[in-house]
């Protein structure tokens, strides 16, 4: 029940990918665009507020935590997450973006989130972490990016053509 009315599922797919699919599809790639579908926002430690942008370093650390996590393949050890991290910072900038913000309600509980799109732009096509934060771009599509992901915050598509 959808309220006061009864609703049917007409039909029902799942795309599915492996971690080892994912990483032989990475690629080196110089932009791409994340667009993001559902409100979205990041941790912010020792405040009370989130932090409302989507910066690469944020959000791709994230996602290679997750990635940790859960692979049945390639796992990135700690002295590989710090360099990636470095590398983030000096070799991916957001370069375009159209975002706002969204009021979430859920039951008694209410969160904003960021929606919209970014383009991330790398200056280093020749870097294995290249290929990385590309494979960790469509890893997303999976795992959602930021916080809530499990109550449907962080829902992001990846667009190649920007």
């Amino acid at each position: 029940m959808v309220f006061d009315t009864v609703f049917r599922i007409a039909s029902l797919s799942v795309n599915c990918k492996s971690y080892v699919d994912l990483e032989k599809e990475a690629e080196a790639v110089d932009r791409f665009r994340l667009l993001f579908k559902a409100p979205t926002y990041f941790a912010s430690l020792g405040s009370g507020y989130h932090w409302m942008f989507p910066d690469a370093v944020k959000v791709f650390t994230s996602l290679m935590r997750g990635w940790n996590l859960f692979s049945d393949g390639r796992r990135f050890g700690k002295e590989e997450y710090v360099a990636y991290k470095e590398w983030l910072g000096k070799n991916v900038g957001v370069c375009e973006y159209e975002l706002w913000t969204r009021l979430a309600v859920m039951r008694k509980k209410k969160a904003t989130g960021l929606v919209g799109w970014v383009t991330y732009e790398m200056k280093d096509r020749e870097s294995e972490w290249n290929k990385v934060t590309f494979m960790l771009a469509k890893f997303a599509e999976y795992a959602n990016v930021g916080g809530n992901r499990t109550g449907g915050f962080g829902v992001v598509r990846l667009a190649l053509r920007t």
